[in-house]
């Protein structure tokens, strides 16, 4: 079973999330596949728009540790910087339709999309304290500058998730959809595939072009603090705990 779904209509691409049954947590595979796909489309200009989202219950619960231990540290933290990288350069109209909870990269990804709506059942969290971790997807950024500081460092460092009501009412959603209009609500997305391409990609340039080098620089930046991070005895008890409840089941 494929972990990432991508289908293409009326010039709008949709990649949709698939690992239900791990509450669609991102392992190598799907950071590797949504990356070569964003950097795929990038020169694609049949591709005006692309819409992010997940299949269940869950845009995303996160990285699956599961599948990061399975492979050598640098390489499983290179992956996830290149596709934050590849999204902050990503050229053309991303939308992210955040179908339920939306935790750690889940919830900081969605920063860096041009336009985000959020199920009824949406939540945010970013549990970075809770697992010896670093704040990442330049969310030690974006998250202030959207949120305000208090609110921002209240999510980072003291675990406090946000209700989609909540996200729309501090600007971190344009929108808050009923979960079950979501389908139709997504297809009714692709009206904007008709879209003037090269039009599309100056106005995201004359945006972006106020943020990039920006983004670039904190991408790396909280990447080298993670590095420390996954090397600390905090992170050590995470894994600990982690490897304990799984040999309990």
């Amino acid at each position: 079973m494929s972990v990432i779904l991508e289908s293409t209509r009326d010039g709008v691409k949709t990649i949709k999330i698939n690992r239900p049954e791990r509450k669609n947590a991102l392992n190598s595979t799907a950071y590797s596949t949504i990356t070569n796909i964003l950097n795929k489309d990038a020169t694609n200009d049949k591709i005006v728009v692309t819409i992010l989202t997940g299949i269940g219950d869950y845009f995303t619960s996160g990285n699956d540790l599961a599948s990061a231990m399975s492979e050598e540290t640098e390489v499983a933290l290179n992956r996830v910087e290149n596709m934050v990288k590849t999204i902050i350069n990503y050229p053309k109209l991303l939308i992210c339709v955040v179908n339920g909870p939306a935790i750690g990269i889940g919830a900081t990804l969605v920063t860096l999309c041009d336009v985000v709506y959020a199920s009824d059942k949406a939540i945010f969290d970013l549990p970075f304290m809770k697992l010896g971790l670093v704040a990442e997807g330049c969310s030690s950024y974006n998250y202030p500058l959207i949120l305000g500081k208090s609110v921002a460092s209240e999510m980072i460092f003291f675990g406090r998730k946000l209700t989609a009501q909540e996200a729309l009412k501090l600007g971190l959603v344009s929108r808050v959809i009923p979960h079950i209009q979501l389908p139709s609500f997504v297809d009714s997305l692709h009206q904007y595939g008709k879209l003037p391409v090269e039009n599309v990609k100056r106005n995201k340039a004359v945006i972006m072009d106020n943020f990039r080098d920006v983004f670039v620089q904190i991408n790396r930046r909280e990447f080298k603090y993670l590095k420390e991070a996954v090397y600390s005895e905090d992170f050590a008890k995470t894994i600990a705990n982690f490897l304990s409840k799984k040999s309990k089941l």
